[in-house]
């Protein structure tokens, strides 16, 4: 029977990783991220009704984001522009990837791994139409009343595999986002122990995201970008899956973004015995702290 993994196990491969990570992880969040729901407000309209009601939303380098301390994020969902759905509590991390993506009004998105629809929100307003595809079914049903109560009426929802989409939609999407199911790691609570993380569980994930990406890439049209991202720091669920894809495609390019984020660093292109391309450098692993989770995103252009 394998031994069960520790805290310590966990401490000690996050600071092969990164030394910053396991520090920032155990520290009290000092504040929660939220955005504007473009579908039913603005920002000028919601600010003035969350200072009316005595918050100080601080404003942050991404569009119609804001933070407030984490000590008010109870009261916060007592206020009548959360209960309007006004606003949609959500990580900086999560805002700035889905954003980076850059769909227009042509557009037409995939929402890979939708659940529980955030991201497919935030393309909502601005696409012509997206399609979220989430294969948990209680999930599913979650996300279609969160894309419902929230205003959104141009996302077709679908409660399928998404390692076989590209099969019935080869190449027919502007825009692709895969928020693989991962680790979680960084959604571990240091406080409580380790739980269910272990290694085993990180190298599972890593064989279903690269069915994933495989899926999501070809379902793109040439031309258009994707983005992969996982809310987990190991390299095998994240750098090495990109670099899977490169070996794969030689069609596919990891494009480089710019930013002035504090708490962002570049992609590995080393880990253990495994070496990367480089293009995996410009790839960003987000730090947890200030608002962000931690989080991996690599944008890919299909040409």
């Amino acid at each position: 029977m394998a031994r069960r993994a520790t805290l310590e196990d966990f401490r000690a491969r996050l600071d092969l990783i990164d030394r910053d990570i396991y520090p920032l992880l155990a520290k009290e969040s000092e504040f929660f991220g939220f955005r504007v729901n473009g579908h039913k407000s603005n920002s000028k309209e919601v600010l003035k009704l969350l200072k009316k009601e005595g918050f100080e939303p601080i404003e942050t380098e991404i569009k119609n984001a804001f933070l407030l301390p984490f000590n008010q994020r109870k009261l916060i969902t007592k206020t009548s522009v959360y209960t309007e759905n006004l606003i949609y509590i959500q990580s900086l991390s999560s805002i700035f990837s889905a954003l980076e993506l850059g769909v227009k009004s042509s557009d037409w998105v995939l929402d890979l791994a939708a659940a529980p629809g955030g991201k497919s929100l935030i393309f909502s307003e601005t696409a012509q139409k997206v399609s979220s595809v989430e294969p948990d079914k209680s999930r599913f049903f979650a996300m279609k009343r969160n894309f419902k109560k929230m205003g959104a009426k141009n996302i077709q929802t679908y409660n399928k595999d998404g390692r076989f989409v590209y099969k019935a939609t080869p190449e027919w999407f502007d825009r692709v986002f895969l928020d693989a199911p991962c680790s979680s790691e960084s959604h571990i609570d240091i406080k409580k122990g380790i739980t269910w993380w272990s290694t085993r569980r990180i190298y599972k994930f890593a064989k279903l995201q690269k069915e994933l990406i495989i899926s999501a890439f070809e379902s793109l049209k040439s031309g258009g970008v994707m983005i992969y991202a996982t809310c987990t720091f190991a390299p095998e669920e994240n750098e090495a899956v990109v670099d899977f894809l490169l070996k794969k495609y030689s069609n596919a390019t990891v494009v480089p973004i710019e930013h002035n984020l504090k708490s962002v660093k570049s992609g590995i292109c080393k880990w253990q015995d495994e070496e990367y391309s480089d293009e995996v450098k410009n790839s960003l692993r987000f730090l947890p702290t200030d608002g962000f989770s931690g989080f991996f995103m690599a944008k890919i252009a299909k040409n």
